[in-house]
C-alpha cells in the first residue's frame, strides 16, 4: 500500500514537471526564433545605387545597414565614409560582389535596365523603388523600414513629413507662371507629372510646359522667352546668369528668377520640405522685393 501510494505522486509530479519543461522550452524557442529574426533584419546588408536612396535609407532609421553607395551620396554626412561601388553610369560589380549585400536598393526610371538584368545574372537580389509624387517618398521609406525593422522610427519620420505637406497645402499662395529650369545648357524642363513640379505647384508656381509627353525634355530658350513666365526657378548651386539679357522678360523685372539647390527639389528625399519652405516664402514676397 506504501509503495502503491508513493510511486502515484511521484509519476503525477513527473508527467507535469515534463509538460512544464515542454511548455517553457517552446516559449523559449518563440523567443529564440524571433529573437534571430530581429537580428538577421537589423543585420541586413544594403547598398544604395543613388544617393537619394542612401539619404532613404537613413530616414527609415537604416544607416548601420548600409554597407555601399554611388557617387555623390553625400548625405547624411555618414554616408561619405561608405564604400562607393561606382556612379550612374558605370558599377563596380565585384565591389559590390565583396561587400556580401543582402540587398541592393534601385529605382524605377534611374537605374538602367542593362544594371538590373546584369545584378540578376549574379544572383544579388534587387529591391526596386518608385518615386513619382511627393507621397511616394515616405512610401519608399516605410518599404525599406519593413526590411530592416525599423519601422518606429521610420514611422515618426513620415508622419512628420505628412504632416507638414498637409500644412502647405491648407494655406493659400499666389499664382505664378512658372518655367522650371533643371538645366541651363542644354536647357531642360519638366512635366507635371514629375515631384518637383508638384513641389513647386504647393506654393502657387505652375508649370508652364507641364503638358510635356515626357517626364522630362529639352526646350528652347525662345519659346520660354515667348512664354514670358512670372518666374523661373533655377534648380542649382549657382545663379543662371543667361536671363540677364532678356531685360523684358517678366521673371527677371520681377526678381523672381529663384535659384534652389538640387539638394532641396531635384532629390526626392524629406529634404524636399527646405526646397518648398523657400518657394512658398518666395511666393508670397510682393513683386520687386525678392533678393537673390
Amino acid at each position: 500500500m506504501f509503495n502503491i501510494l508513493t510511486k502515484k505522486p511521484v509519476s503525477c509530479w513527473l508527467f507535469l514537471c515534463l509538460a512544464l519543461f515542454s511548455i517553457l522550452t517552446s516559449c523559449g524557442t518563440g523567443n529564440q526564433e524571433q529573437e534571430t529574426l530581429n537580428n538577421k533584419n537589423q543585420q541586413v546588408r544594403i547598398i544604395s545605387l543613388s544617393p537619394h536612396l542612401a539619404e532613404l535609407v537613413a530616414s527609415a532609421g537604416a544607416l548601420k545597414n548600409l554597407v555601399g553607395v554611388v557617387s555623390y551620396s553625400d548625405f547624411p554626412p555618414q554616408v561619405t565614409k561608405l564604400p562607393h561601388v561606382g556612379d550612374a553610369f558605370k558599377l563596380d560589380y565585384e565591389a559590390i560582389v565583396s561587400l556580401q549585400p543582402d540587398i541592393i536598393l534601385t529605382w524605377k526610371g534611374g537605374t538602367s535596365q542593362a544594371v538590373l538584368e546584369k545584378l540578376k545574372s549574379l544572383h544579388l537580389p534587387v529591391v526596386e523603388t518608385e518615386i513619382k509624387k511627393l507621397d511616394d517618398i515616405p512610401k519608399v521609406v516605410m518599404q525599406i523600414a519593413q526590411i530592416t525593422s525599423s519601422q518606429t522610427i521610420a514611422k515618426k519620420n513620415t508622419t512628420k513629413f505628412i504632416e507638414t505637406i498637409k500644412e502647405i497645402k491648407a494655406k493659400k499662395h499666389r499664382k505664378y507662371s512658372a518655367f522650371i529650369e533643371i538645366s541651363a545648357n542644354p536647357l531642360y524642363t519638366i512635366s507635371a507629372n514629375h515631384w518637383m513640379s508638384e513641389a513647386a505647384s504647393l506654393c502657387g508656381f505652375e508649370n508652364i510646359f507641364q503638358q510635356l509627353p515626357q517626364l522630362s525634355a529639352p526646350v528652347t530658350l525662345e519659346s520660354v522667352i515667348n512664354i514670358n513666365p512670372q518666374s523661373i526657378i533655377n534648380v542649382s548651386e549657382t545663379y543662371d546668369t543667361q536671363w540677364q539679357k532678356w531685360k523684358n522678360l517678366t521673371a527677371l523685372k520681377s526678381k523672381r528668377i529663384i535659384t534652389v539647390s538640387p539638394d532641396y527639389l531635384s532629390r526626392p528625399t524629406f529634404r524636399i520640405l527646405q526646397g518648398i519652405n523657400k518657394l512658398c516664402q518666395i511666393s508670397q514676397l510682393p513683386a520687386q522685393s525678392k533678393k537673390e
